[in-house]
């Protein structure tokens, strides 16, 4: 009787699934590369921190192999299906992909090294679902609140009051804000606004939606047309630049408020005459320093008369809690 229950139990699945294949969720399929193991998705899905690769998966076309890397608070690692083996272990909300997709990362989860606490920077707006991720696996989540704009000489981000409201709601620790200003001759033919007016602008939409943003940080950092960026910055030629990030510096600490300056060391003499010319070194410097090495005494990039770091960036357009990231060690 058992037997004859489990039989017809087994055969009405099948109807089931014959008649709505949605009904039993199917596996995601692994696959093999020759640049590491991954996922079969579709296509028209993002393989977001990776890459997909044609012939090593079943079906059509458009059915490729994703392969991509993945950040955790525990470590790197690669995203693969759960029913493979993992040297170390799974974990959730790293990957693009099913929920079966998720980070293998080597070793457990051993916490990394150095000095400074977790902590990750984005400018676009991420799910619901990456603010509770974020509230226990980050202790600083810094947000975008001014952007270039150059089409109107530099203007508050569209969704930095949702982003803080979000953040604020999940209880973030700590929720910093950068400004990424207008500063360069633009082909729109539009004037930047001038330093103190950015300022201004960005300032008034924190204290006009009551936003308790702990440190303020301005992203000084070289974009371009000619390169594909949506703006020009810091075009003006070096002696110009360097006088008017002065003018920037300036603006800022007349403010009264906690800035720091946001700066990768290989960009400064794309900006400025030399790697020494000092443009604001009484600020605190957050280093961008790509190495995947977490930790702000791992920071060996200097310039600008900076000789340490509060802050680190160490990993550029990677996936954290489901959401398009960069990963951060802040002091």
């Amino acid at each position: 009787m058992k037997i004859f229950s489990s039989l017809a139990g087994i055969a009405v699945s099948v109807a089931l699934a014959n008649a709505n294949p949605q009904l039993i969720k199917r596996a995601t399929t692994s696959c093999t590369t020759p640049r590491g193991p991954g996922f079969c998705s579709n296509t028209a899905n993002a393989c977001t921190g990776g890459t997909y690769l044609a012939g090593y998966c079943p079906g059509a076309a458009n059915i490729q192999c994703c392969v991509a890397t993945c950040s955790t608070p525990s470590g790197g690692g690669v995203c693969e299906t759960t029913a493979t083996s993992c040297s170390g272990s799974f974990l959730a909300g790293y990957c693009p992909g099913p929920s079966d997709v998720q980070c293998c990362v080597a070793g457990g989860t051993t916490p990394p090294t150095g000095s400074g606490v977790l902590g990750v920077d984005l400018s676009a707006t991420p799910p619901a679902s990456f603010w509770t991720c974020a509230a226990t696996e980050y202790k600083v989540v810094v947000i975008r609140g001014y952007i270039q704009g150059c089409a109107r000489g530099g203007v508050v981000a569209s969704n930095f009051v949702e982003n803080y409201k979000a953040a604020k709601a999940a209880g973030i620790p700590r929720i910093d804000a950068y400004l990424f200003p207008c500063t360069g001759t633009q082909d729109t033919g539009v004037a930047c606004k001038t330093p103190a007016a950015q300022v201004n602008e960005f300032l008034k939409a924190v204290d006009d939606n009551s936003m308790a943003i702990d440190h303020y940080w301005f992203d000084l950092e070289p974009t371009s047309t000619a390169n594909g960026d949506a703006c020009n910055a810091w075009n003006l030629g070096s002696a110009a630049n360097a006088a008017l990030a002065k003018e920037w510096v300036a603006a800022l600490k007349a403010t009264g408020r906690k800035w720091g300056i946001y700066a990768n060391g290989n960009q400064w003499t794309t900006m400025f005459a030399s790697r020494s010319t000092d443009i604001g070194s009484e600020l605190p410097l957050w280093a961008v320093q790509a190495d995947s090495k977490p930790g702000v005494n791992t920071v060996t990039t200097f310039m600008g008369g900076w000789t340490s770091a509060v802050a680190k960036q160490y990993r550029l357009d990677t996936t954290g809690c489901g959401a398009s990231v960069d990963l951060d060690s802040f002091l």
